[in-house]
C-alpha cells in the first residue's frame, strides 16, 4: 500500500485520537493504543509502558488541536507520523496553550490503526 492511499486512513485516525483525547475519557483513549504501547508524554519524564499504564497518564483537563503532520510508511502495516499539536487548558482563570510536537508509530491491528509508540514534547522556544 502506498503512502497516498494511507493518508485518508491516517488523517481519520488522528482526528479520532484528537476527538477521543478531548472527551477526557482515558479508557476510550487507551483503546487507540496497542497493549504493548509505549508513551513519553509531554508533562512527565516517565516512560509509560503498556496500555493500562498509559491510561494513568491521561487524567488531565487539557484539550488538544492537531496542527500539521507528515507520515511515512515503514512496512505494509506500520506507519510513522510526525507532527505538531496544541494543548489548551484553563489555569487560574486564564486560557493557557502549550504547543507541542509528537511522533506516533502506528500499527494496523485487526484492520484498525493503533498507536504502538507515542512521544510528545513541548515545542522549544
Amino acid at each position: 500500500m502506498n503512502n497516498e492511499r494511507l493518508l485518508p486512513d491516517i488523517r481519520e485516525f488522528l482526528g479520532l485520537w484528537e476527538r477521543t483525547f478531548n472527551t477526557h475519557a482515558p479508557d476510550r483513549l487507551v483503546a487507540l493504543y496497542t497493549d504493548d504501547a509505549m508513551l513519553h508524554g509531554t508533562s512527565s519524564a516517565k516512560l509509560y509502558i503498556g496500555a493500562k499504564e498509559i491510561g494513568t497518564y491521561f487524567r488531565g483537563s487539557a484539550t488538544v488541536k492537531m496542527d500539521v503532520w507528515h507520515s511515512v510508511v515503514l512496512a505494509h502495516n506500520v506507519s510513522l507520523v510526525v507532527g505538531s499539536y496544541v494543548f489548551s487548558q484553563l489555569w487560574k482563570g486564564h486560557q493557557v496553550t502549550t504547543p507541542a510536537r509528537f511522533t506516533f508509530v502506528l500499527r494496523r491491528q485487526d484492520g484498525e490503526w493503533k498507536i504502538v509508540h507515542h512521544h510528545s514534547s513541548a515545542t522549544p522556544g
